[in-house]
């Protein structure tokens, strides 16, 4: 029965993501924005996907600055953004490289630039911020080979449909797990590699401060940038008023040679961390606010 009812539960989410990709395929981009908040904002009120969690998250995160109220205006707001970043990405099968180009401007194009010039290609670090899909977009369309470390899903044809769109989008994956010498081959052809530096890093990350809790954040980042000596960039997608986004790309992290490996994988894992809380914190209604980042906690923690 368990097996049974999850087939039915995939099939049920499958069903629900396949129609919405049907209906927003043939549509323009400004209208899958509008529409996507009109459904981030009916879901808040009537089909509140996780909205306890998101609540206790913000609670944790800004309790101390804010009030209940604010935080379920910020709660809503996340929801109006989740909204409209899942019909921006069922667009996606239309969004050519042009029109990338036009949705997406960028700041600090040197730094991408510089971390490119050696040769060595570069670990793109973001987060599950603002439309991190979109991101990956942009970068295929001024970079190649660009491939993204990406969680394979329990639910096959989400995961199928997902890496299709990515794909039309230019963008390759690389499947979590005993991917080491994908990413090694796509730096040394000069690519980028990009990874979510949010993902929950399990007992044997490094525990860092983020958000006001403790997070176990994977020591991979760091061990392959001090291996391959190649440079981690930063850069986050936020939404503009007007509809498109703004690429803030941050200067790279270079490895220092005086470095040891353990040295190299504490500093270069700190500070991404520290970056990623910063635009959390200026732009909170980005941040996706449902998933568990917190769910490892340090062993000296009382449960």
């Amino acid at each position: 029965m368990p097996s049974l009812r999850r087939s039915l539960v995939q099939w049920r989410d499958w069903s629900l993501l396949a129609t919405v990709f049907t209906l927003a395929r043939p549509l323009p981009f400004r209208w899958l924005q509008r529409l996507g908040r009109g459904l981030g904002r009916f879901c808040w009120t009537f089909m509140p996907f996780r909205k306890r969690v998101v609540l206790d998250n913000l609670t944790a995160a800004f309790g101390d600055e804010l009030d209940r109220a604010a935080i379920e205006r910020l709660g809503r707001a996340f929801y109006a953004q989740l909204g409209t970043t899942l019909l921006e990405f069922c667009g996606y099968w239309r969004l050519g490289r042009e029109r990338v180009r036009e949705v997406v401007e960028i700041e600090g194009r040197e730094h991408l630039d510089a971390a490119l010039a050696g040769g060595k290609g570069a670990l793109m670090v973001s987060a599950h911020f603002g439309n991190w899909e979109l991101l990956g977009a942009w970068v295929a369309t001024e970079v190649q080979p660009v491939r993204f470390l990406v969680k394979t899903q329990s639910n096959q044809r989400v995961d199928r449909l997902q890496n299709q769109l990515r794909a039309r989008a230019g963008v390759g994956v690389i499947r979590a797990g005993p991917s080491v010498k994908e990413m090694i081959r796509t730096l040394r052809e000069g690519g980028v590699v990009g990874l979510l530096g949010d993902q929950d890093g399990g007992p044997g990350g490094l525990f860092l401060p983020f958000l006001g809790r403790p997070a176990s954040v994977f020591r991979g980042t760091g061990q392959l940038a001090w291996r391959l000596g190649c440079p981690v960039i930063t850069g986050f997608l936020v939404r503009q008023e007007d509809g498109r986004h703004r690429l803030v790309a941050q200067p790279p992290l270079v490895i220092d040679p005086a470095w040891d490996e353990e040295t190299a994988v504490a500093r270069i894992t700190a500070e991404y961390t520290q970056r990623v809380e910063a635009m959390v914190r200026r732009y909170p209604d980005h941040y996706f606010w449902v998933h568990r980042r917190w769910k490892t906690r340090p062993t000296e923690e009382t449960p």
